[in-house]
């Protein structure tokens, strides 16, 4: 009536092949993703707000990382205005080195803008992403033939 048969040994471990265990978990996190970008298309799709509106909401959300930023700030140039007080001939060298990295940040910032925007106007396409899992019979198709 009952054709199971008994095993003496019930320690048995399972052992996946590595292959297709990263097969699997990259398929999961690909799909993972597609519904994460999925759903924040949606959401951007839904609130449809000004660029200005979603700055001043993004920086009242990270007010916390910007607050400590701004006294950083407010420290380096309290520090500046005392080194500029006790040595005056360092003002100009002070001075040249913050208006150029200050122009280095702002090329930057004008750069990623201008990027920004050609993506969002369709000028630019980001790269496609690659597949990085082989699918089940290429790998199969791949280990016959290298036997």
């Amino acid at each position: 009536m009952n054709n199971v048969k008994e095993v003496d040994n019930n320690n048995v471990y399972l052992a996946l092949e590595e292959k297709k265990s990263d097969e699997f978990i990259l398929k999961q996190n690909k799909e993972a993703l597609i519904l994460s970008k999925n759903e924040t298309i949606q959401r951007i799709a839904r609130e449809l707000i000004s660029i200005p509106a979603a700055l001043v909401r993004l920086k009242w959300q990270n007010r916390r990382e910007i607050y400590p930023l701004q006294v950083k700030e407010e420290i380096y140039g309290a520090v500046i205005e005392a080194i500029i007080a006790q040595k005056p001939e360092l003002r100009d060298k002070i001075m040249g080195r913050l208006e150029a990295n200050y122009q280095y940040i702002l090329s930057r910032e004008t750069a990623t803008l201008r990027l920004s925007r050609k993506l969002s106007d369709g000028e630019y396409r980001t790269s496609n992403v690659t597949t990085v899992a082989l699918e089940e019979e290429a790998a199969a198709k791949q280990a016959a033939n290298t036997k």
